[in-house]
């Protein structure tokens, strides 16, 4: 009996290709995440007017061992990769889940992994600037992170490490309140004990003023 195999000429499998670089223009039209791209840059995002940002298609993500399914990913460009093509950060999306989400939804999604995409500041609050005359970027880390479940049984909570620290700067504040109060109990009961020597010696002067009077 002749094995069965691969049919002749096919050769080895090829390694199946994940990503696909989307071009601005297709048919002479802006491509729709370019074109939201563009408009949330435009309106909301003026800082990033300078910086050249890409969009590429991720093929083939699926849900992780939490059932998280990826929709969007913003990835900042290293120096060879900006040699190359000169992209500072290139925003990958879920191609096949792009299609089912409606014009507010993709919207949302390009708006937040902009918002991943910074600009590095210096101590006056402008744009650093390597020694290529290039933006320094970086990528912005989520403001809230917390599980479904947490929310579910505590309600939604701004950032819990910022309240921490905001809890011990605080709680340093009650001792110095102390300290003060305590400061200005002694302040107030030497005051008082001045003003009721002052007093007496002033009642004393008066009554013996009164006695050498008759």
């Amino acid at each position: 009996m002749a094995k069965r195999g691969r049919p002749r000429g096919t050769g080895k499998k090829r390694r199946k290709v994940t990503v696909q670089f989307l071009e601005r223009m297709h048919t002479g039209k802006v491509t729709q995440p370019y074109e939201i791209l563009e408009r949330i840059v435009k309106k909301q995002r003026a800082d990033l007017k300078d910086v050249k940002i890409g969009i590429a298609w991720r093929l083939g993500w699926r849900p992780d061992a939490d059932k998280v399914l990826t929709l969007g990913q913003c990835k900042k460009r290293g120096d060879l990769d900006r040699e190359l093509d000169n992209y500072d950060f290139i925003i990958m999306l879920n191609k096949e889940a792009w299609p089912t989400l409606d014009d507010n939804h993709k919207e949302r999604l390009i708006f937040h992994e902009l918002e991943h995409a910074q600009l590095s500041l210096d101590n006056n609050g402008e744009p650093k600037k390597d020694d290529r005359g290039r933006l320094i970027c970086r990528v912005r880390k989520h403001d809230f992170a917390e599980f479904r479940s947490v929310v579910e049984n505590y309600g939604w909570q701004d950032n819990l490490s910022d309240l921490a620290q905001a809890g011990i700067n605080d709680s340093k504040l009650p001792l110095l309140a102390e300290m003060t109060k305590d400061k200005t109990k002694k302040q107030t009961k030497k005051q008082t004990e001045k003003q009721n020597k002052e007093a007496k010696k002033g009642m004393q002067k008066t009554v013996a003023e009164t006695e050498d009077s008759q």
